[in-house]
């Protein structure tokens, strides 16, 4: 079965196929100051977080907002709103909910938010120090894909300061992460994003798939399908390539949030426990896969000082259990028992 051959056609009648771009600008967005730098961006976000925190439905109202990054006088207008599923409950993320900012290209010009439209942020979740431990973690997952691929989510660390508005709480400072948004990572790598809702394991591009679902058993994570599109957004590159891209890390065992269970049915016991996804095919060259991974285990470690922010206990047990996964790599007796022969029939 091959679902491109109908489901492109229709998709594109129906509006389905979201391609990127829109008006020039002077700046693409691919060039765009906010993803270029690594450094920690430092900003004051104030809102009405008292009205913000009570907006929990999959339909929230946009919020006036103003950042004022660290060193500039002039504060950015934008509108955020609450935005996700699990992590939008407020028996999941009680004190801060995810948020996405919007902003307006006449306002954010001259800035570092210049060329951005629609930025997710990643918060963290409660006032625990352990949930900010494991943003920190989370951010570390996306740069790890990063050095995978560049069909990858850019992100960019953050130290915020929330300022509630309404004076009901009084002014926090926390780690953050922003994501960039798909279209901008379809403009970036000239291609387009394919809105549909499901797909056959063998329409995406074999190597890349594979190369992604080893990443995923890396950071322990089972919280994806590339068949019901889950945490997963699907582009198609200029070449006519079809690409699993994969988002939200935190129900993986290598950032291990207190809230994340395996489903039921895949048979682990705790999300530390990893079970590979990738689906078998003949076409795949396990091998060189391998390799790719191995490849960027020294970059790994140097993104510590990168993620200075992160305490020594957060950053050694990420690294312990990706150092494990690097073990099962170099033995052949357990990378062929629990993931050549543990590959999905599709």
């Amino acid at each position: 079965m091959n679902m491109f051959a109908g489901l492109t056609a229709l998709a594109a009648l129906a509006g389905g196929i979201q391609q990127a771009g829109g008006e020039p600008s002077e700046t693409p967005r691919s060039q765009a100051p906010l993803f270029q730098d690594q450094g920690v961006l430092e900003f004051t976000l104030s809102t009405d977080f008292r009205q913000l925190k009570r907006d929990r439905g999959q339909e929230s109202t946009d919020r006036p907002a103003e950042i004022l990054v660290a060193g500039s006088s002039d504060p950015v207008p934008l509108q955020v709103r609450t935005r996700g599923n699990f992590r939008l409950r407020r028996s999941t993320c009680s004190d801060m909910p995810p948020i996405r900012l919007n902003f307006a290209a006449s306002t954010a010009e001259g800035t570092v938010f210049a060329e951005q439209d629609k930025v997710k942020l990643v918060t963290h979740c409660r006032g625990s120090d352990q949930y900010e431990r494991n943003t920190l973690q989370e951010y570390l997952a996306y740069r790890i894909y990063n050095l995978l691929t560049d069909i990858s989510f850019r992100v960019r660390l953050a130290r915020i300061t929330y300022v509630d508005t309404s004076g009901g709480d009084d002014p926090e400072t926390r780690y953050a992460f922003l994501i960039e948004d798909e279209d901008a990572l379809a403009e970036r790598v000239d291609g387009m994003i394919l809105n549909v809702p499901q797909a056959h394991p063998t329409d995406y591009e074999g190597q890349p798939a594979l190369v992604m679902a080893l990443f995923q058993h890396m950071i322990g994570n089972t919280d994806w399908s590339e068949v019901g599109m889950h945490n997963i957004v699907l582009l198609r590159t200029a070449d006519m390539k079809h690409m699993a891209i994969p988002y939200d890390f935190d129900w993986s065992g290598m950032v291990n949030a207190r809230y994340a269970e395996p489903n039921e049915t895949l048979g682990i016991r705790t999300v530390r426990d990893r079970l590979f996804r990738g689906f078998c095919r003949e076409d795949l060259d396990y091998e060189a896969a391998f390799a790719q991974v191995m490849a960027i285990r020294d970059d790994i470690e140097a993104l510590g000082p990168e993620i200075a922010a992160i305490d020594e206990d957060a950053w050694e047990d990420a690294i312990e259990y990706i150092d494990d996964y690097y073990d099962l790599l170099e033995s052949d007796g357990r990378r062929n028992a629990t993931v050549i022969r543990a590959c999905r029939r599709a």
